[in-house]
């Protein structure tokens, strides 16, 4: 699968800034010399850096430029439960750490509604950030019978919903959950944090026009790495 142009400008960009090439507080190239560096578009280099910003890894300052970051990720919860924001993904690279075809009733997550012999994919990754910290762990249980090939994919580079959506898998709803939960001594040890420390894991549910459940997926962010906030428009008196 060919990477999108504005990743690998992106993953270039990552790169410099986890060799320690571009330190916090250093000055990113302008939307401008970007599209000339490389051949794009000004939308294209604008796309670069919104999503290195997004991410947490750059400010963005109007009229002075944008600049490695060197703060706690901030994430809007309305953003962080949009699927259109996951399916863009955020710098960094996702490390495979299991995947296997299973008996739903042996999968690491429970697909509602599905039958304990029937067939799942299940997949666990771990996000790491450009620095090569753990970011996030995710965990997807999907139908088998809508994606037989889904393991023979890029794990890495993998988003699933795009993924479905491509193979023509009618997805009529999507359900979003946000859970608190606390650390067990597995996801402790993939998030290099202690155990039974407080963290939000995001619970996606993707469901068919019947009611069929075709993947769950949940996202357990490492605590400490990342701030939560809901900005609201102020409402007119």
């Amino acid at each position: 699968m060919t990477v999108p142009l504005y990743v690998q400008i992106r993953r270039e960009i990552e790169a410099r800034i986890r060799a320690g090439d571009l330190p916090p507080g250093a000055r990113l190239p302008t939307e401008m010399d970007l599209a000339t560096e490389y051949g794009v578009s000004r939308a294209t280099a604008q796309r670069v850096l919104n999503d290195l910003a997004e991410a947490g890894l750059a400010i963005r300052r109007r009229r002075h430029g944008t600049f490695v970051a060197d703060v706690t990720r901030q994430i809007n919860l309305l953003g962080f439960v949009t699927p259109a924001v996951a399916a863009k993904g955020t710098p960094g690279r996702h490390e495979v750490v299991s995947a296997r075809i299973v008996r739903a009733a042996d999968a690491i997550l429970a697909l509602p509604g599905a039958a304990p012999d029937t067939a799942v994919v299940e997949l666990v990754r771990r996000k790491l950030d450009v620095r090569e910290e753990p970011q996030s762990v995710e965990r997807h249980v999907v139908l088998f019978a809508v994606a037989p090939d889904l393991l023979n994919e890029n794990l890495e580079d993998l988003v699933t919903l795009p993924y479905l959506q491509r193979r023509g898998v009618p997805i009529d709803a999507i359900r979003l959950y946000l859970d608190p939960v606390t650390l067990d001594e597995h996801d402790a040890a993939l998030l290099d944090s202690e155990i039974g420390t407080p963290a939000l894991m995001r619970r996606r549910e993707l469901r068919a026009d019947d009611g069929t459940t075709i993947e769950v997926v949940t996202t357990l962010v490492r605590p400490g790495t990342a701030e939560f906030f809901l900005e609201l428009p102020v409402p007119a008196m």
